[in-house]
């Protein structure tokens, strides 16, 4: 790859920033909620940054002479292990993504009588439920679904990686929205904001899968060269 790592991720923040921003909007006009600020002290919205910055990121990539979707395919998957570390800055700081109130009784139930959104009753700690669920999304792609190095030999259908990242958060986020206090909206056919970007995320994912089909898949040059110099 002739880009830089530092760019990369200088390219990653104003995505990061605008996408953030752009969600909060949205969420905003479907809950009938005060629009956002452009500040950063108001806060940001994963969903949204994860996916302005990846768009901005493959953007540079394309720049660079890297196709959009072998660079979704490369830092798809380092977005759910971000979302894994970012929880726990959300469980610490009590920013009020708490679950609905749980039993007394349920050994993990935690009040946060001194959060940044105070919360007296127990409630179940939903950022530690996304935290568990990102962590073991990052390390199904990290480690069982590996681009795979031009000694290997094998071959990898490009998108591959994004489409399971999309797809898969699709589904871990319709797992965990019973846990949260999202309301439904009519403007998204009683579905939360959530639930319908995860039918986004989902539906996208089938896309992406279906463009990389026709596509090089990664490994494909190595295994030419391979050919060629036993056919010489």
């Amino acid at each position: 790859m002739d880009a830089d790592a530092s760019t990369f991720m200088l390219a990653f923040l104003p995505g990061f920033w605008l996408g953030s921003k752009a969600q909060m909007a949205v969420s905003a006009f479907a809950t009938g909620g005060p629009m956002p600020t452009l500040g950063i002290e108001a806060g940001h919205s994963f969903m949204g940054s994860a996916v302005g910055g990846a768009i901005t990121a493959a953007a540079y990539g394309q720049w660079c002479g890297l196709k959009p979707l072998w660079m979704l395919d490369i830092i798809a998957p380092l977005i759910p292990l971000g979302h894994s570390i970012g929880k726990w800055g959300c469980f610490l700081s009590g920013d009020g993504c708490y679950g609905p109130k749980a039993s007394p009784d349920l050994p993990w139930a935690m009040s946060f009588p001194n959060g940044g959104v105070p919360e007296p009753h127990p409630v179940h700690p939903t950022p530690l439920y996304e935290s568990a669920l990102s962590a073991i999304l990052f390390t199904f792609l990290h480690f069982g679904v590996p681009i795979p190095s031009p000694e290997e030999g094998r071959t990898l259908p490009v998108g591959k990686r994004a489409a399971l990242t999309l797809s898969l958060y699709g589904i871990e986020r319709m797992m965990i929205e019973p846990w949260r206090r999202h309301p439904p909206s009519e403007y998204l056919w009683g579905l939360t904001e959530y639930q319908f970007l995860a039918v986004v995320f989902i539906m996208l994912g089938a896309l992406v899968m279906v463009i990389g089909r026709w596509m090089e898949p990664w490994g494909c040059e190595h295994k030419k060269k391979v050919e060629k110099k036993k056919n010489k």
